[in-house]
């Protein structure tokens, strides 16, 4: 059955790529760099992220962590940069706060992989792209919904936090998110160059 769902999300992908963009396997090399390059930067990424939300918490609380979180996307943008490979890196969701990570077609694709009911605890997502403007790499790992992340992204919080949200961000969907659950994806791009 995983293998029927494999098939559905590769054929609806190229169908959607099919004027742009492919998305098709890596071999067994380029699959092994991508993961080790993708799985540092992961890490990377999630750690810089929560130990500077929770200093921020620490420092200015719940709600003045809230309004200075826009500086996420500078610190992923940092954590690309300092890998020195022409990396990018970002976190779509369909539960996005922030529209910088609203998903694209292809990061909807790994989403639905992701929240398909045949997942089976993949770690990963991995692609080649080919397209007019050549050859990458994408590598996705989910980013599940920790008991931290609720003080700020569930309906028990506060409302002095509810404010400040709502001000920055009219059109939030990130407030109804369980434990456990997929919230969002960090996704790796890589230029061929990076792998050879």
């Amino acid at each position: 059955m995983k293998m029927i769902i494999f098939v559905l999300l590769y054929t609806w992908s190229v169908h959607i790529f099919a004027t742009e963009s492919t998305l098709t396997e890596l071999t067994p090399s380029e699959e092994k760099a991508l993961v080790d390059i993708g799985k540092k930067a992961t890490i990377k990424v999630s750690q810089k992220l929560m130990k500077t939300m929770l200093g921020d918490i620490k420092a200015t609380g719940l709600a003045g962590a809230a309004r200075t979180w826009t500086k996420s996307v500078g610190l992923i943008n940092e954590v690309a940069d300092s890998f020195n490979m022409g990396m990018k890196i970002k976190r779509p969701t369909y539960q996005y706060r922030n529209p910088t990570n609203k998903p694209n077609d292809i990061d909807k694709v790994a989403l639905d992989f992701f929240l398909s009911e045949e997942y089976d605890d993949d770690k990963y997502f991995s692609r080649k792209i080919e397209g007019k403007n050549g050859t990458s790499y994408v590598y996705y790992q989910p980013y599940p919904v920790t008991e931290k992340c609720l003080s700020c992204h569930s309906s028990k919080m506060p409302d002095e936090v509810k404010v400040v949200l709502d001000e920055k961000y009219p059109n939030d969907r990130s407030r109804n998110i369980k434990v456990g659950a997929l919230y969002a994806l960090i996704r790796v791009d890589l230029p061929e160059s990076a792998l050879k």
